[in-house]
């Protein structure tokens, strides 16, 4: 990949993730897959910056998957009231 297209591609993943929620059509791992992919080109340092900073999001978002995950259902306690 040219350091053009790695751009590109960085400045679209930057939009989507702005974007994206936990419960997206897309799996977070799909997304993981995709910056994996741009760690294996050879990246400017200032490009890598950018990565690194949308792995941080990823990370986030799947803290927050498995916090949401591991809580207690809400509506069998509002049924049982």
């Amino acid at each position: 990949m040219s350091y053009q297209d790695i751009d590109k591609e960085i400045a679209h993943l930057e939009v989507v993730f702005g974007l994206i929620s936990t419960r997206d059509r897309f799996p977070l791992s799909y997304w993981h897959q995709r910056l994996r992919v741009l760690y294996r080109s050879s990246m400017m340092q200032a490009q890598r910056v950018r990565v690194e900073r949308l792995e941080a999001t990823l990370r986030s978002l799947h803290a927050a998957e498995e916090t949401r995950s591991a809580a207690p259902p809400q509506c069998a306690a509002a049924t049982q009231s």
